[in-house]
This record gives structure tokens, sequence and C-alpha cells, in this order.
């Protein structure tokens, strides 16, 4: 009787001991968690004639009030616009869209500008919206080129990606950044 017990004791305690590992590993697989950069769901996107770029930012042509349900559901948290009112026949309005991002719980934000007219203020803006959270987001103009622009920018001025793996990563998008090569360039010799 006594070896059952010992033995019974020794499986409680061996078991236990299992028990506390898998709980620390549970525990050590949730901080990893914690530390990754939040996505979202990249078939939901492309569904909804979204471009994704990286885990957590695509680009997108126009969007439309309606679209932003889609979007959400599609898991993306930010919007950011850069595209003036006024630019298109069909463009809903800048409110519209806020209200409803607004609505939906989506963070909106406004960093309107021209083609070809890109400024300081703009790209510093999105600079710091970026740099600040790396929550699921949507950029988007006309055609989403300028989204995808200044978005490499951004990226290789805070060396994140080299101007050639920016170039890259946009082709993979849909995108042709060769134009904008050279300006790329300086960035990365800038920020060195």
């Amino acid at each position: 009787m006594t070896y059952m017990r010992t033995f019974f004791v020794t499986k409680i305690i061996v078991l236990g001991f299992l028990l506390v590992f898998l709980a620390n590993c549970s525990a050590a697989d949730d901080g990893k968690t914690s530390q990754t950069t939040a996505s979202y769901d990249q078939q939901a996107a492309i569904a909804a004639d979204l471009k994704p770029v990286t885990d957590n930012y695509a680009v997108s042509p126009q969007i439309q009030v309606n679209d932003l349900q889609k979007i959400a559901a599609a898991g993306f948290t930010r919007i950011i616009n850069h595209r003036p009112d006024g630019e298109g026949t069909y463009q809903p309005a800048t409110a519209d869209l806020q209200a409803e991002a607004k609505r939906l719980g989506l963070k909106f934000v406004d960093l309107p500008f021209k083609p070809g007219q890109l400024n300081a203020e703009v790209f510093n803006a999105l600079d710091a919206e970026l740099q600040a959270s790396s929550e699921p987001t949507l950029a988007y103009c006309r055609s989403g080129t300028r989204a995808i622009t200044i978005w490499a920018m951004s990226q290789v001025k805070n060396s994140k990606l080299t101007p050639k793996q920016a170039i890259e990563i946009a082709a993979k998008a849909g995108y042709r950044l060769q134009g904008q090569k050279q300006v790329l360039e300086k960035l990365a010799k800038e920020n060195r």
C-alpha cells in the first residue's frame, strides 16, 4: 500500500510540475503576442478591394461611406485620408467619412495633399502617426498612389526599409514607385 501511495503522490507531483510548466509556456506565448504588430484580415481586405501592403498597413483608391463597414469588419482600426475634398465628382465629403468612421469606432486621420504637392507638414504628421501606433491602418487617396508613396517615404526615412525594399513592397501591392526612387534614396542618405 505504501508503494501505491508513493506512486500516486509522485504522479500528482509530476502532474503539478507539468501544469505549472504549461502555464508558464502559455504566459510566455501571451507576452510574445502582445509585442507583435496588430494585423487585419488580408483576405477580407482583398475582398473589399483594398491593397494589403504589410501586416498592419493597406492602401486603397477612394473609399465610400458604405465601404467603412467592410473596412472595420476586415480589422482596420485607423483610416488615413490623403485626398482633399472636391477633387472628384463622386468623391464623398471627408466630414461624412469621418462621421461614419467615428460611429463604427474607427480612428479617422485627415492628412490630404494634392498629387505632386506633398509638404513637410503632412509628411511629418503621417510619420508621427505611424510611429505612435502600429494599429491596422488603411490609407487612401484617389488611386492609392499618394497613400503608398508617402508611406514608403516614411518607412525609408525611419530606416525601416531600404528604397529597394519599399519599391518592391509597393509593386506587390500593385503600385509602381520607380519614379520615386531618387527621392527615396535621398531620404535614405539624409537619415543614415
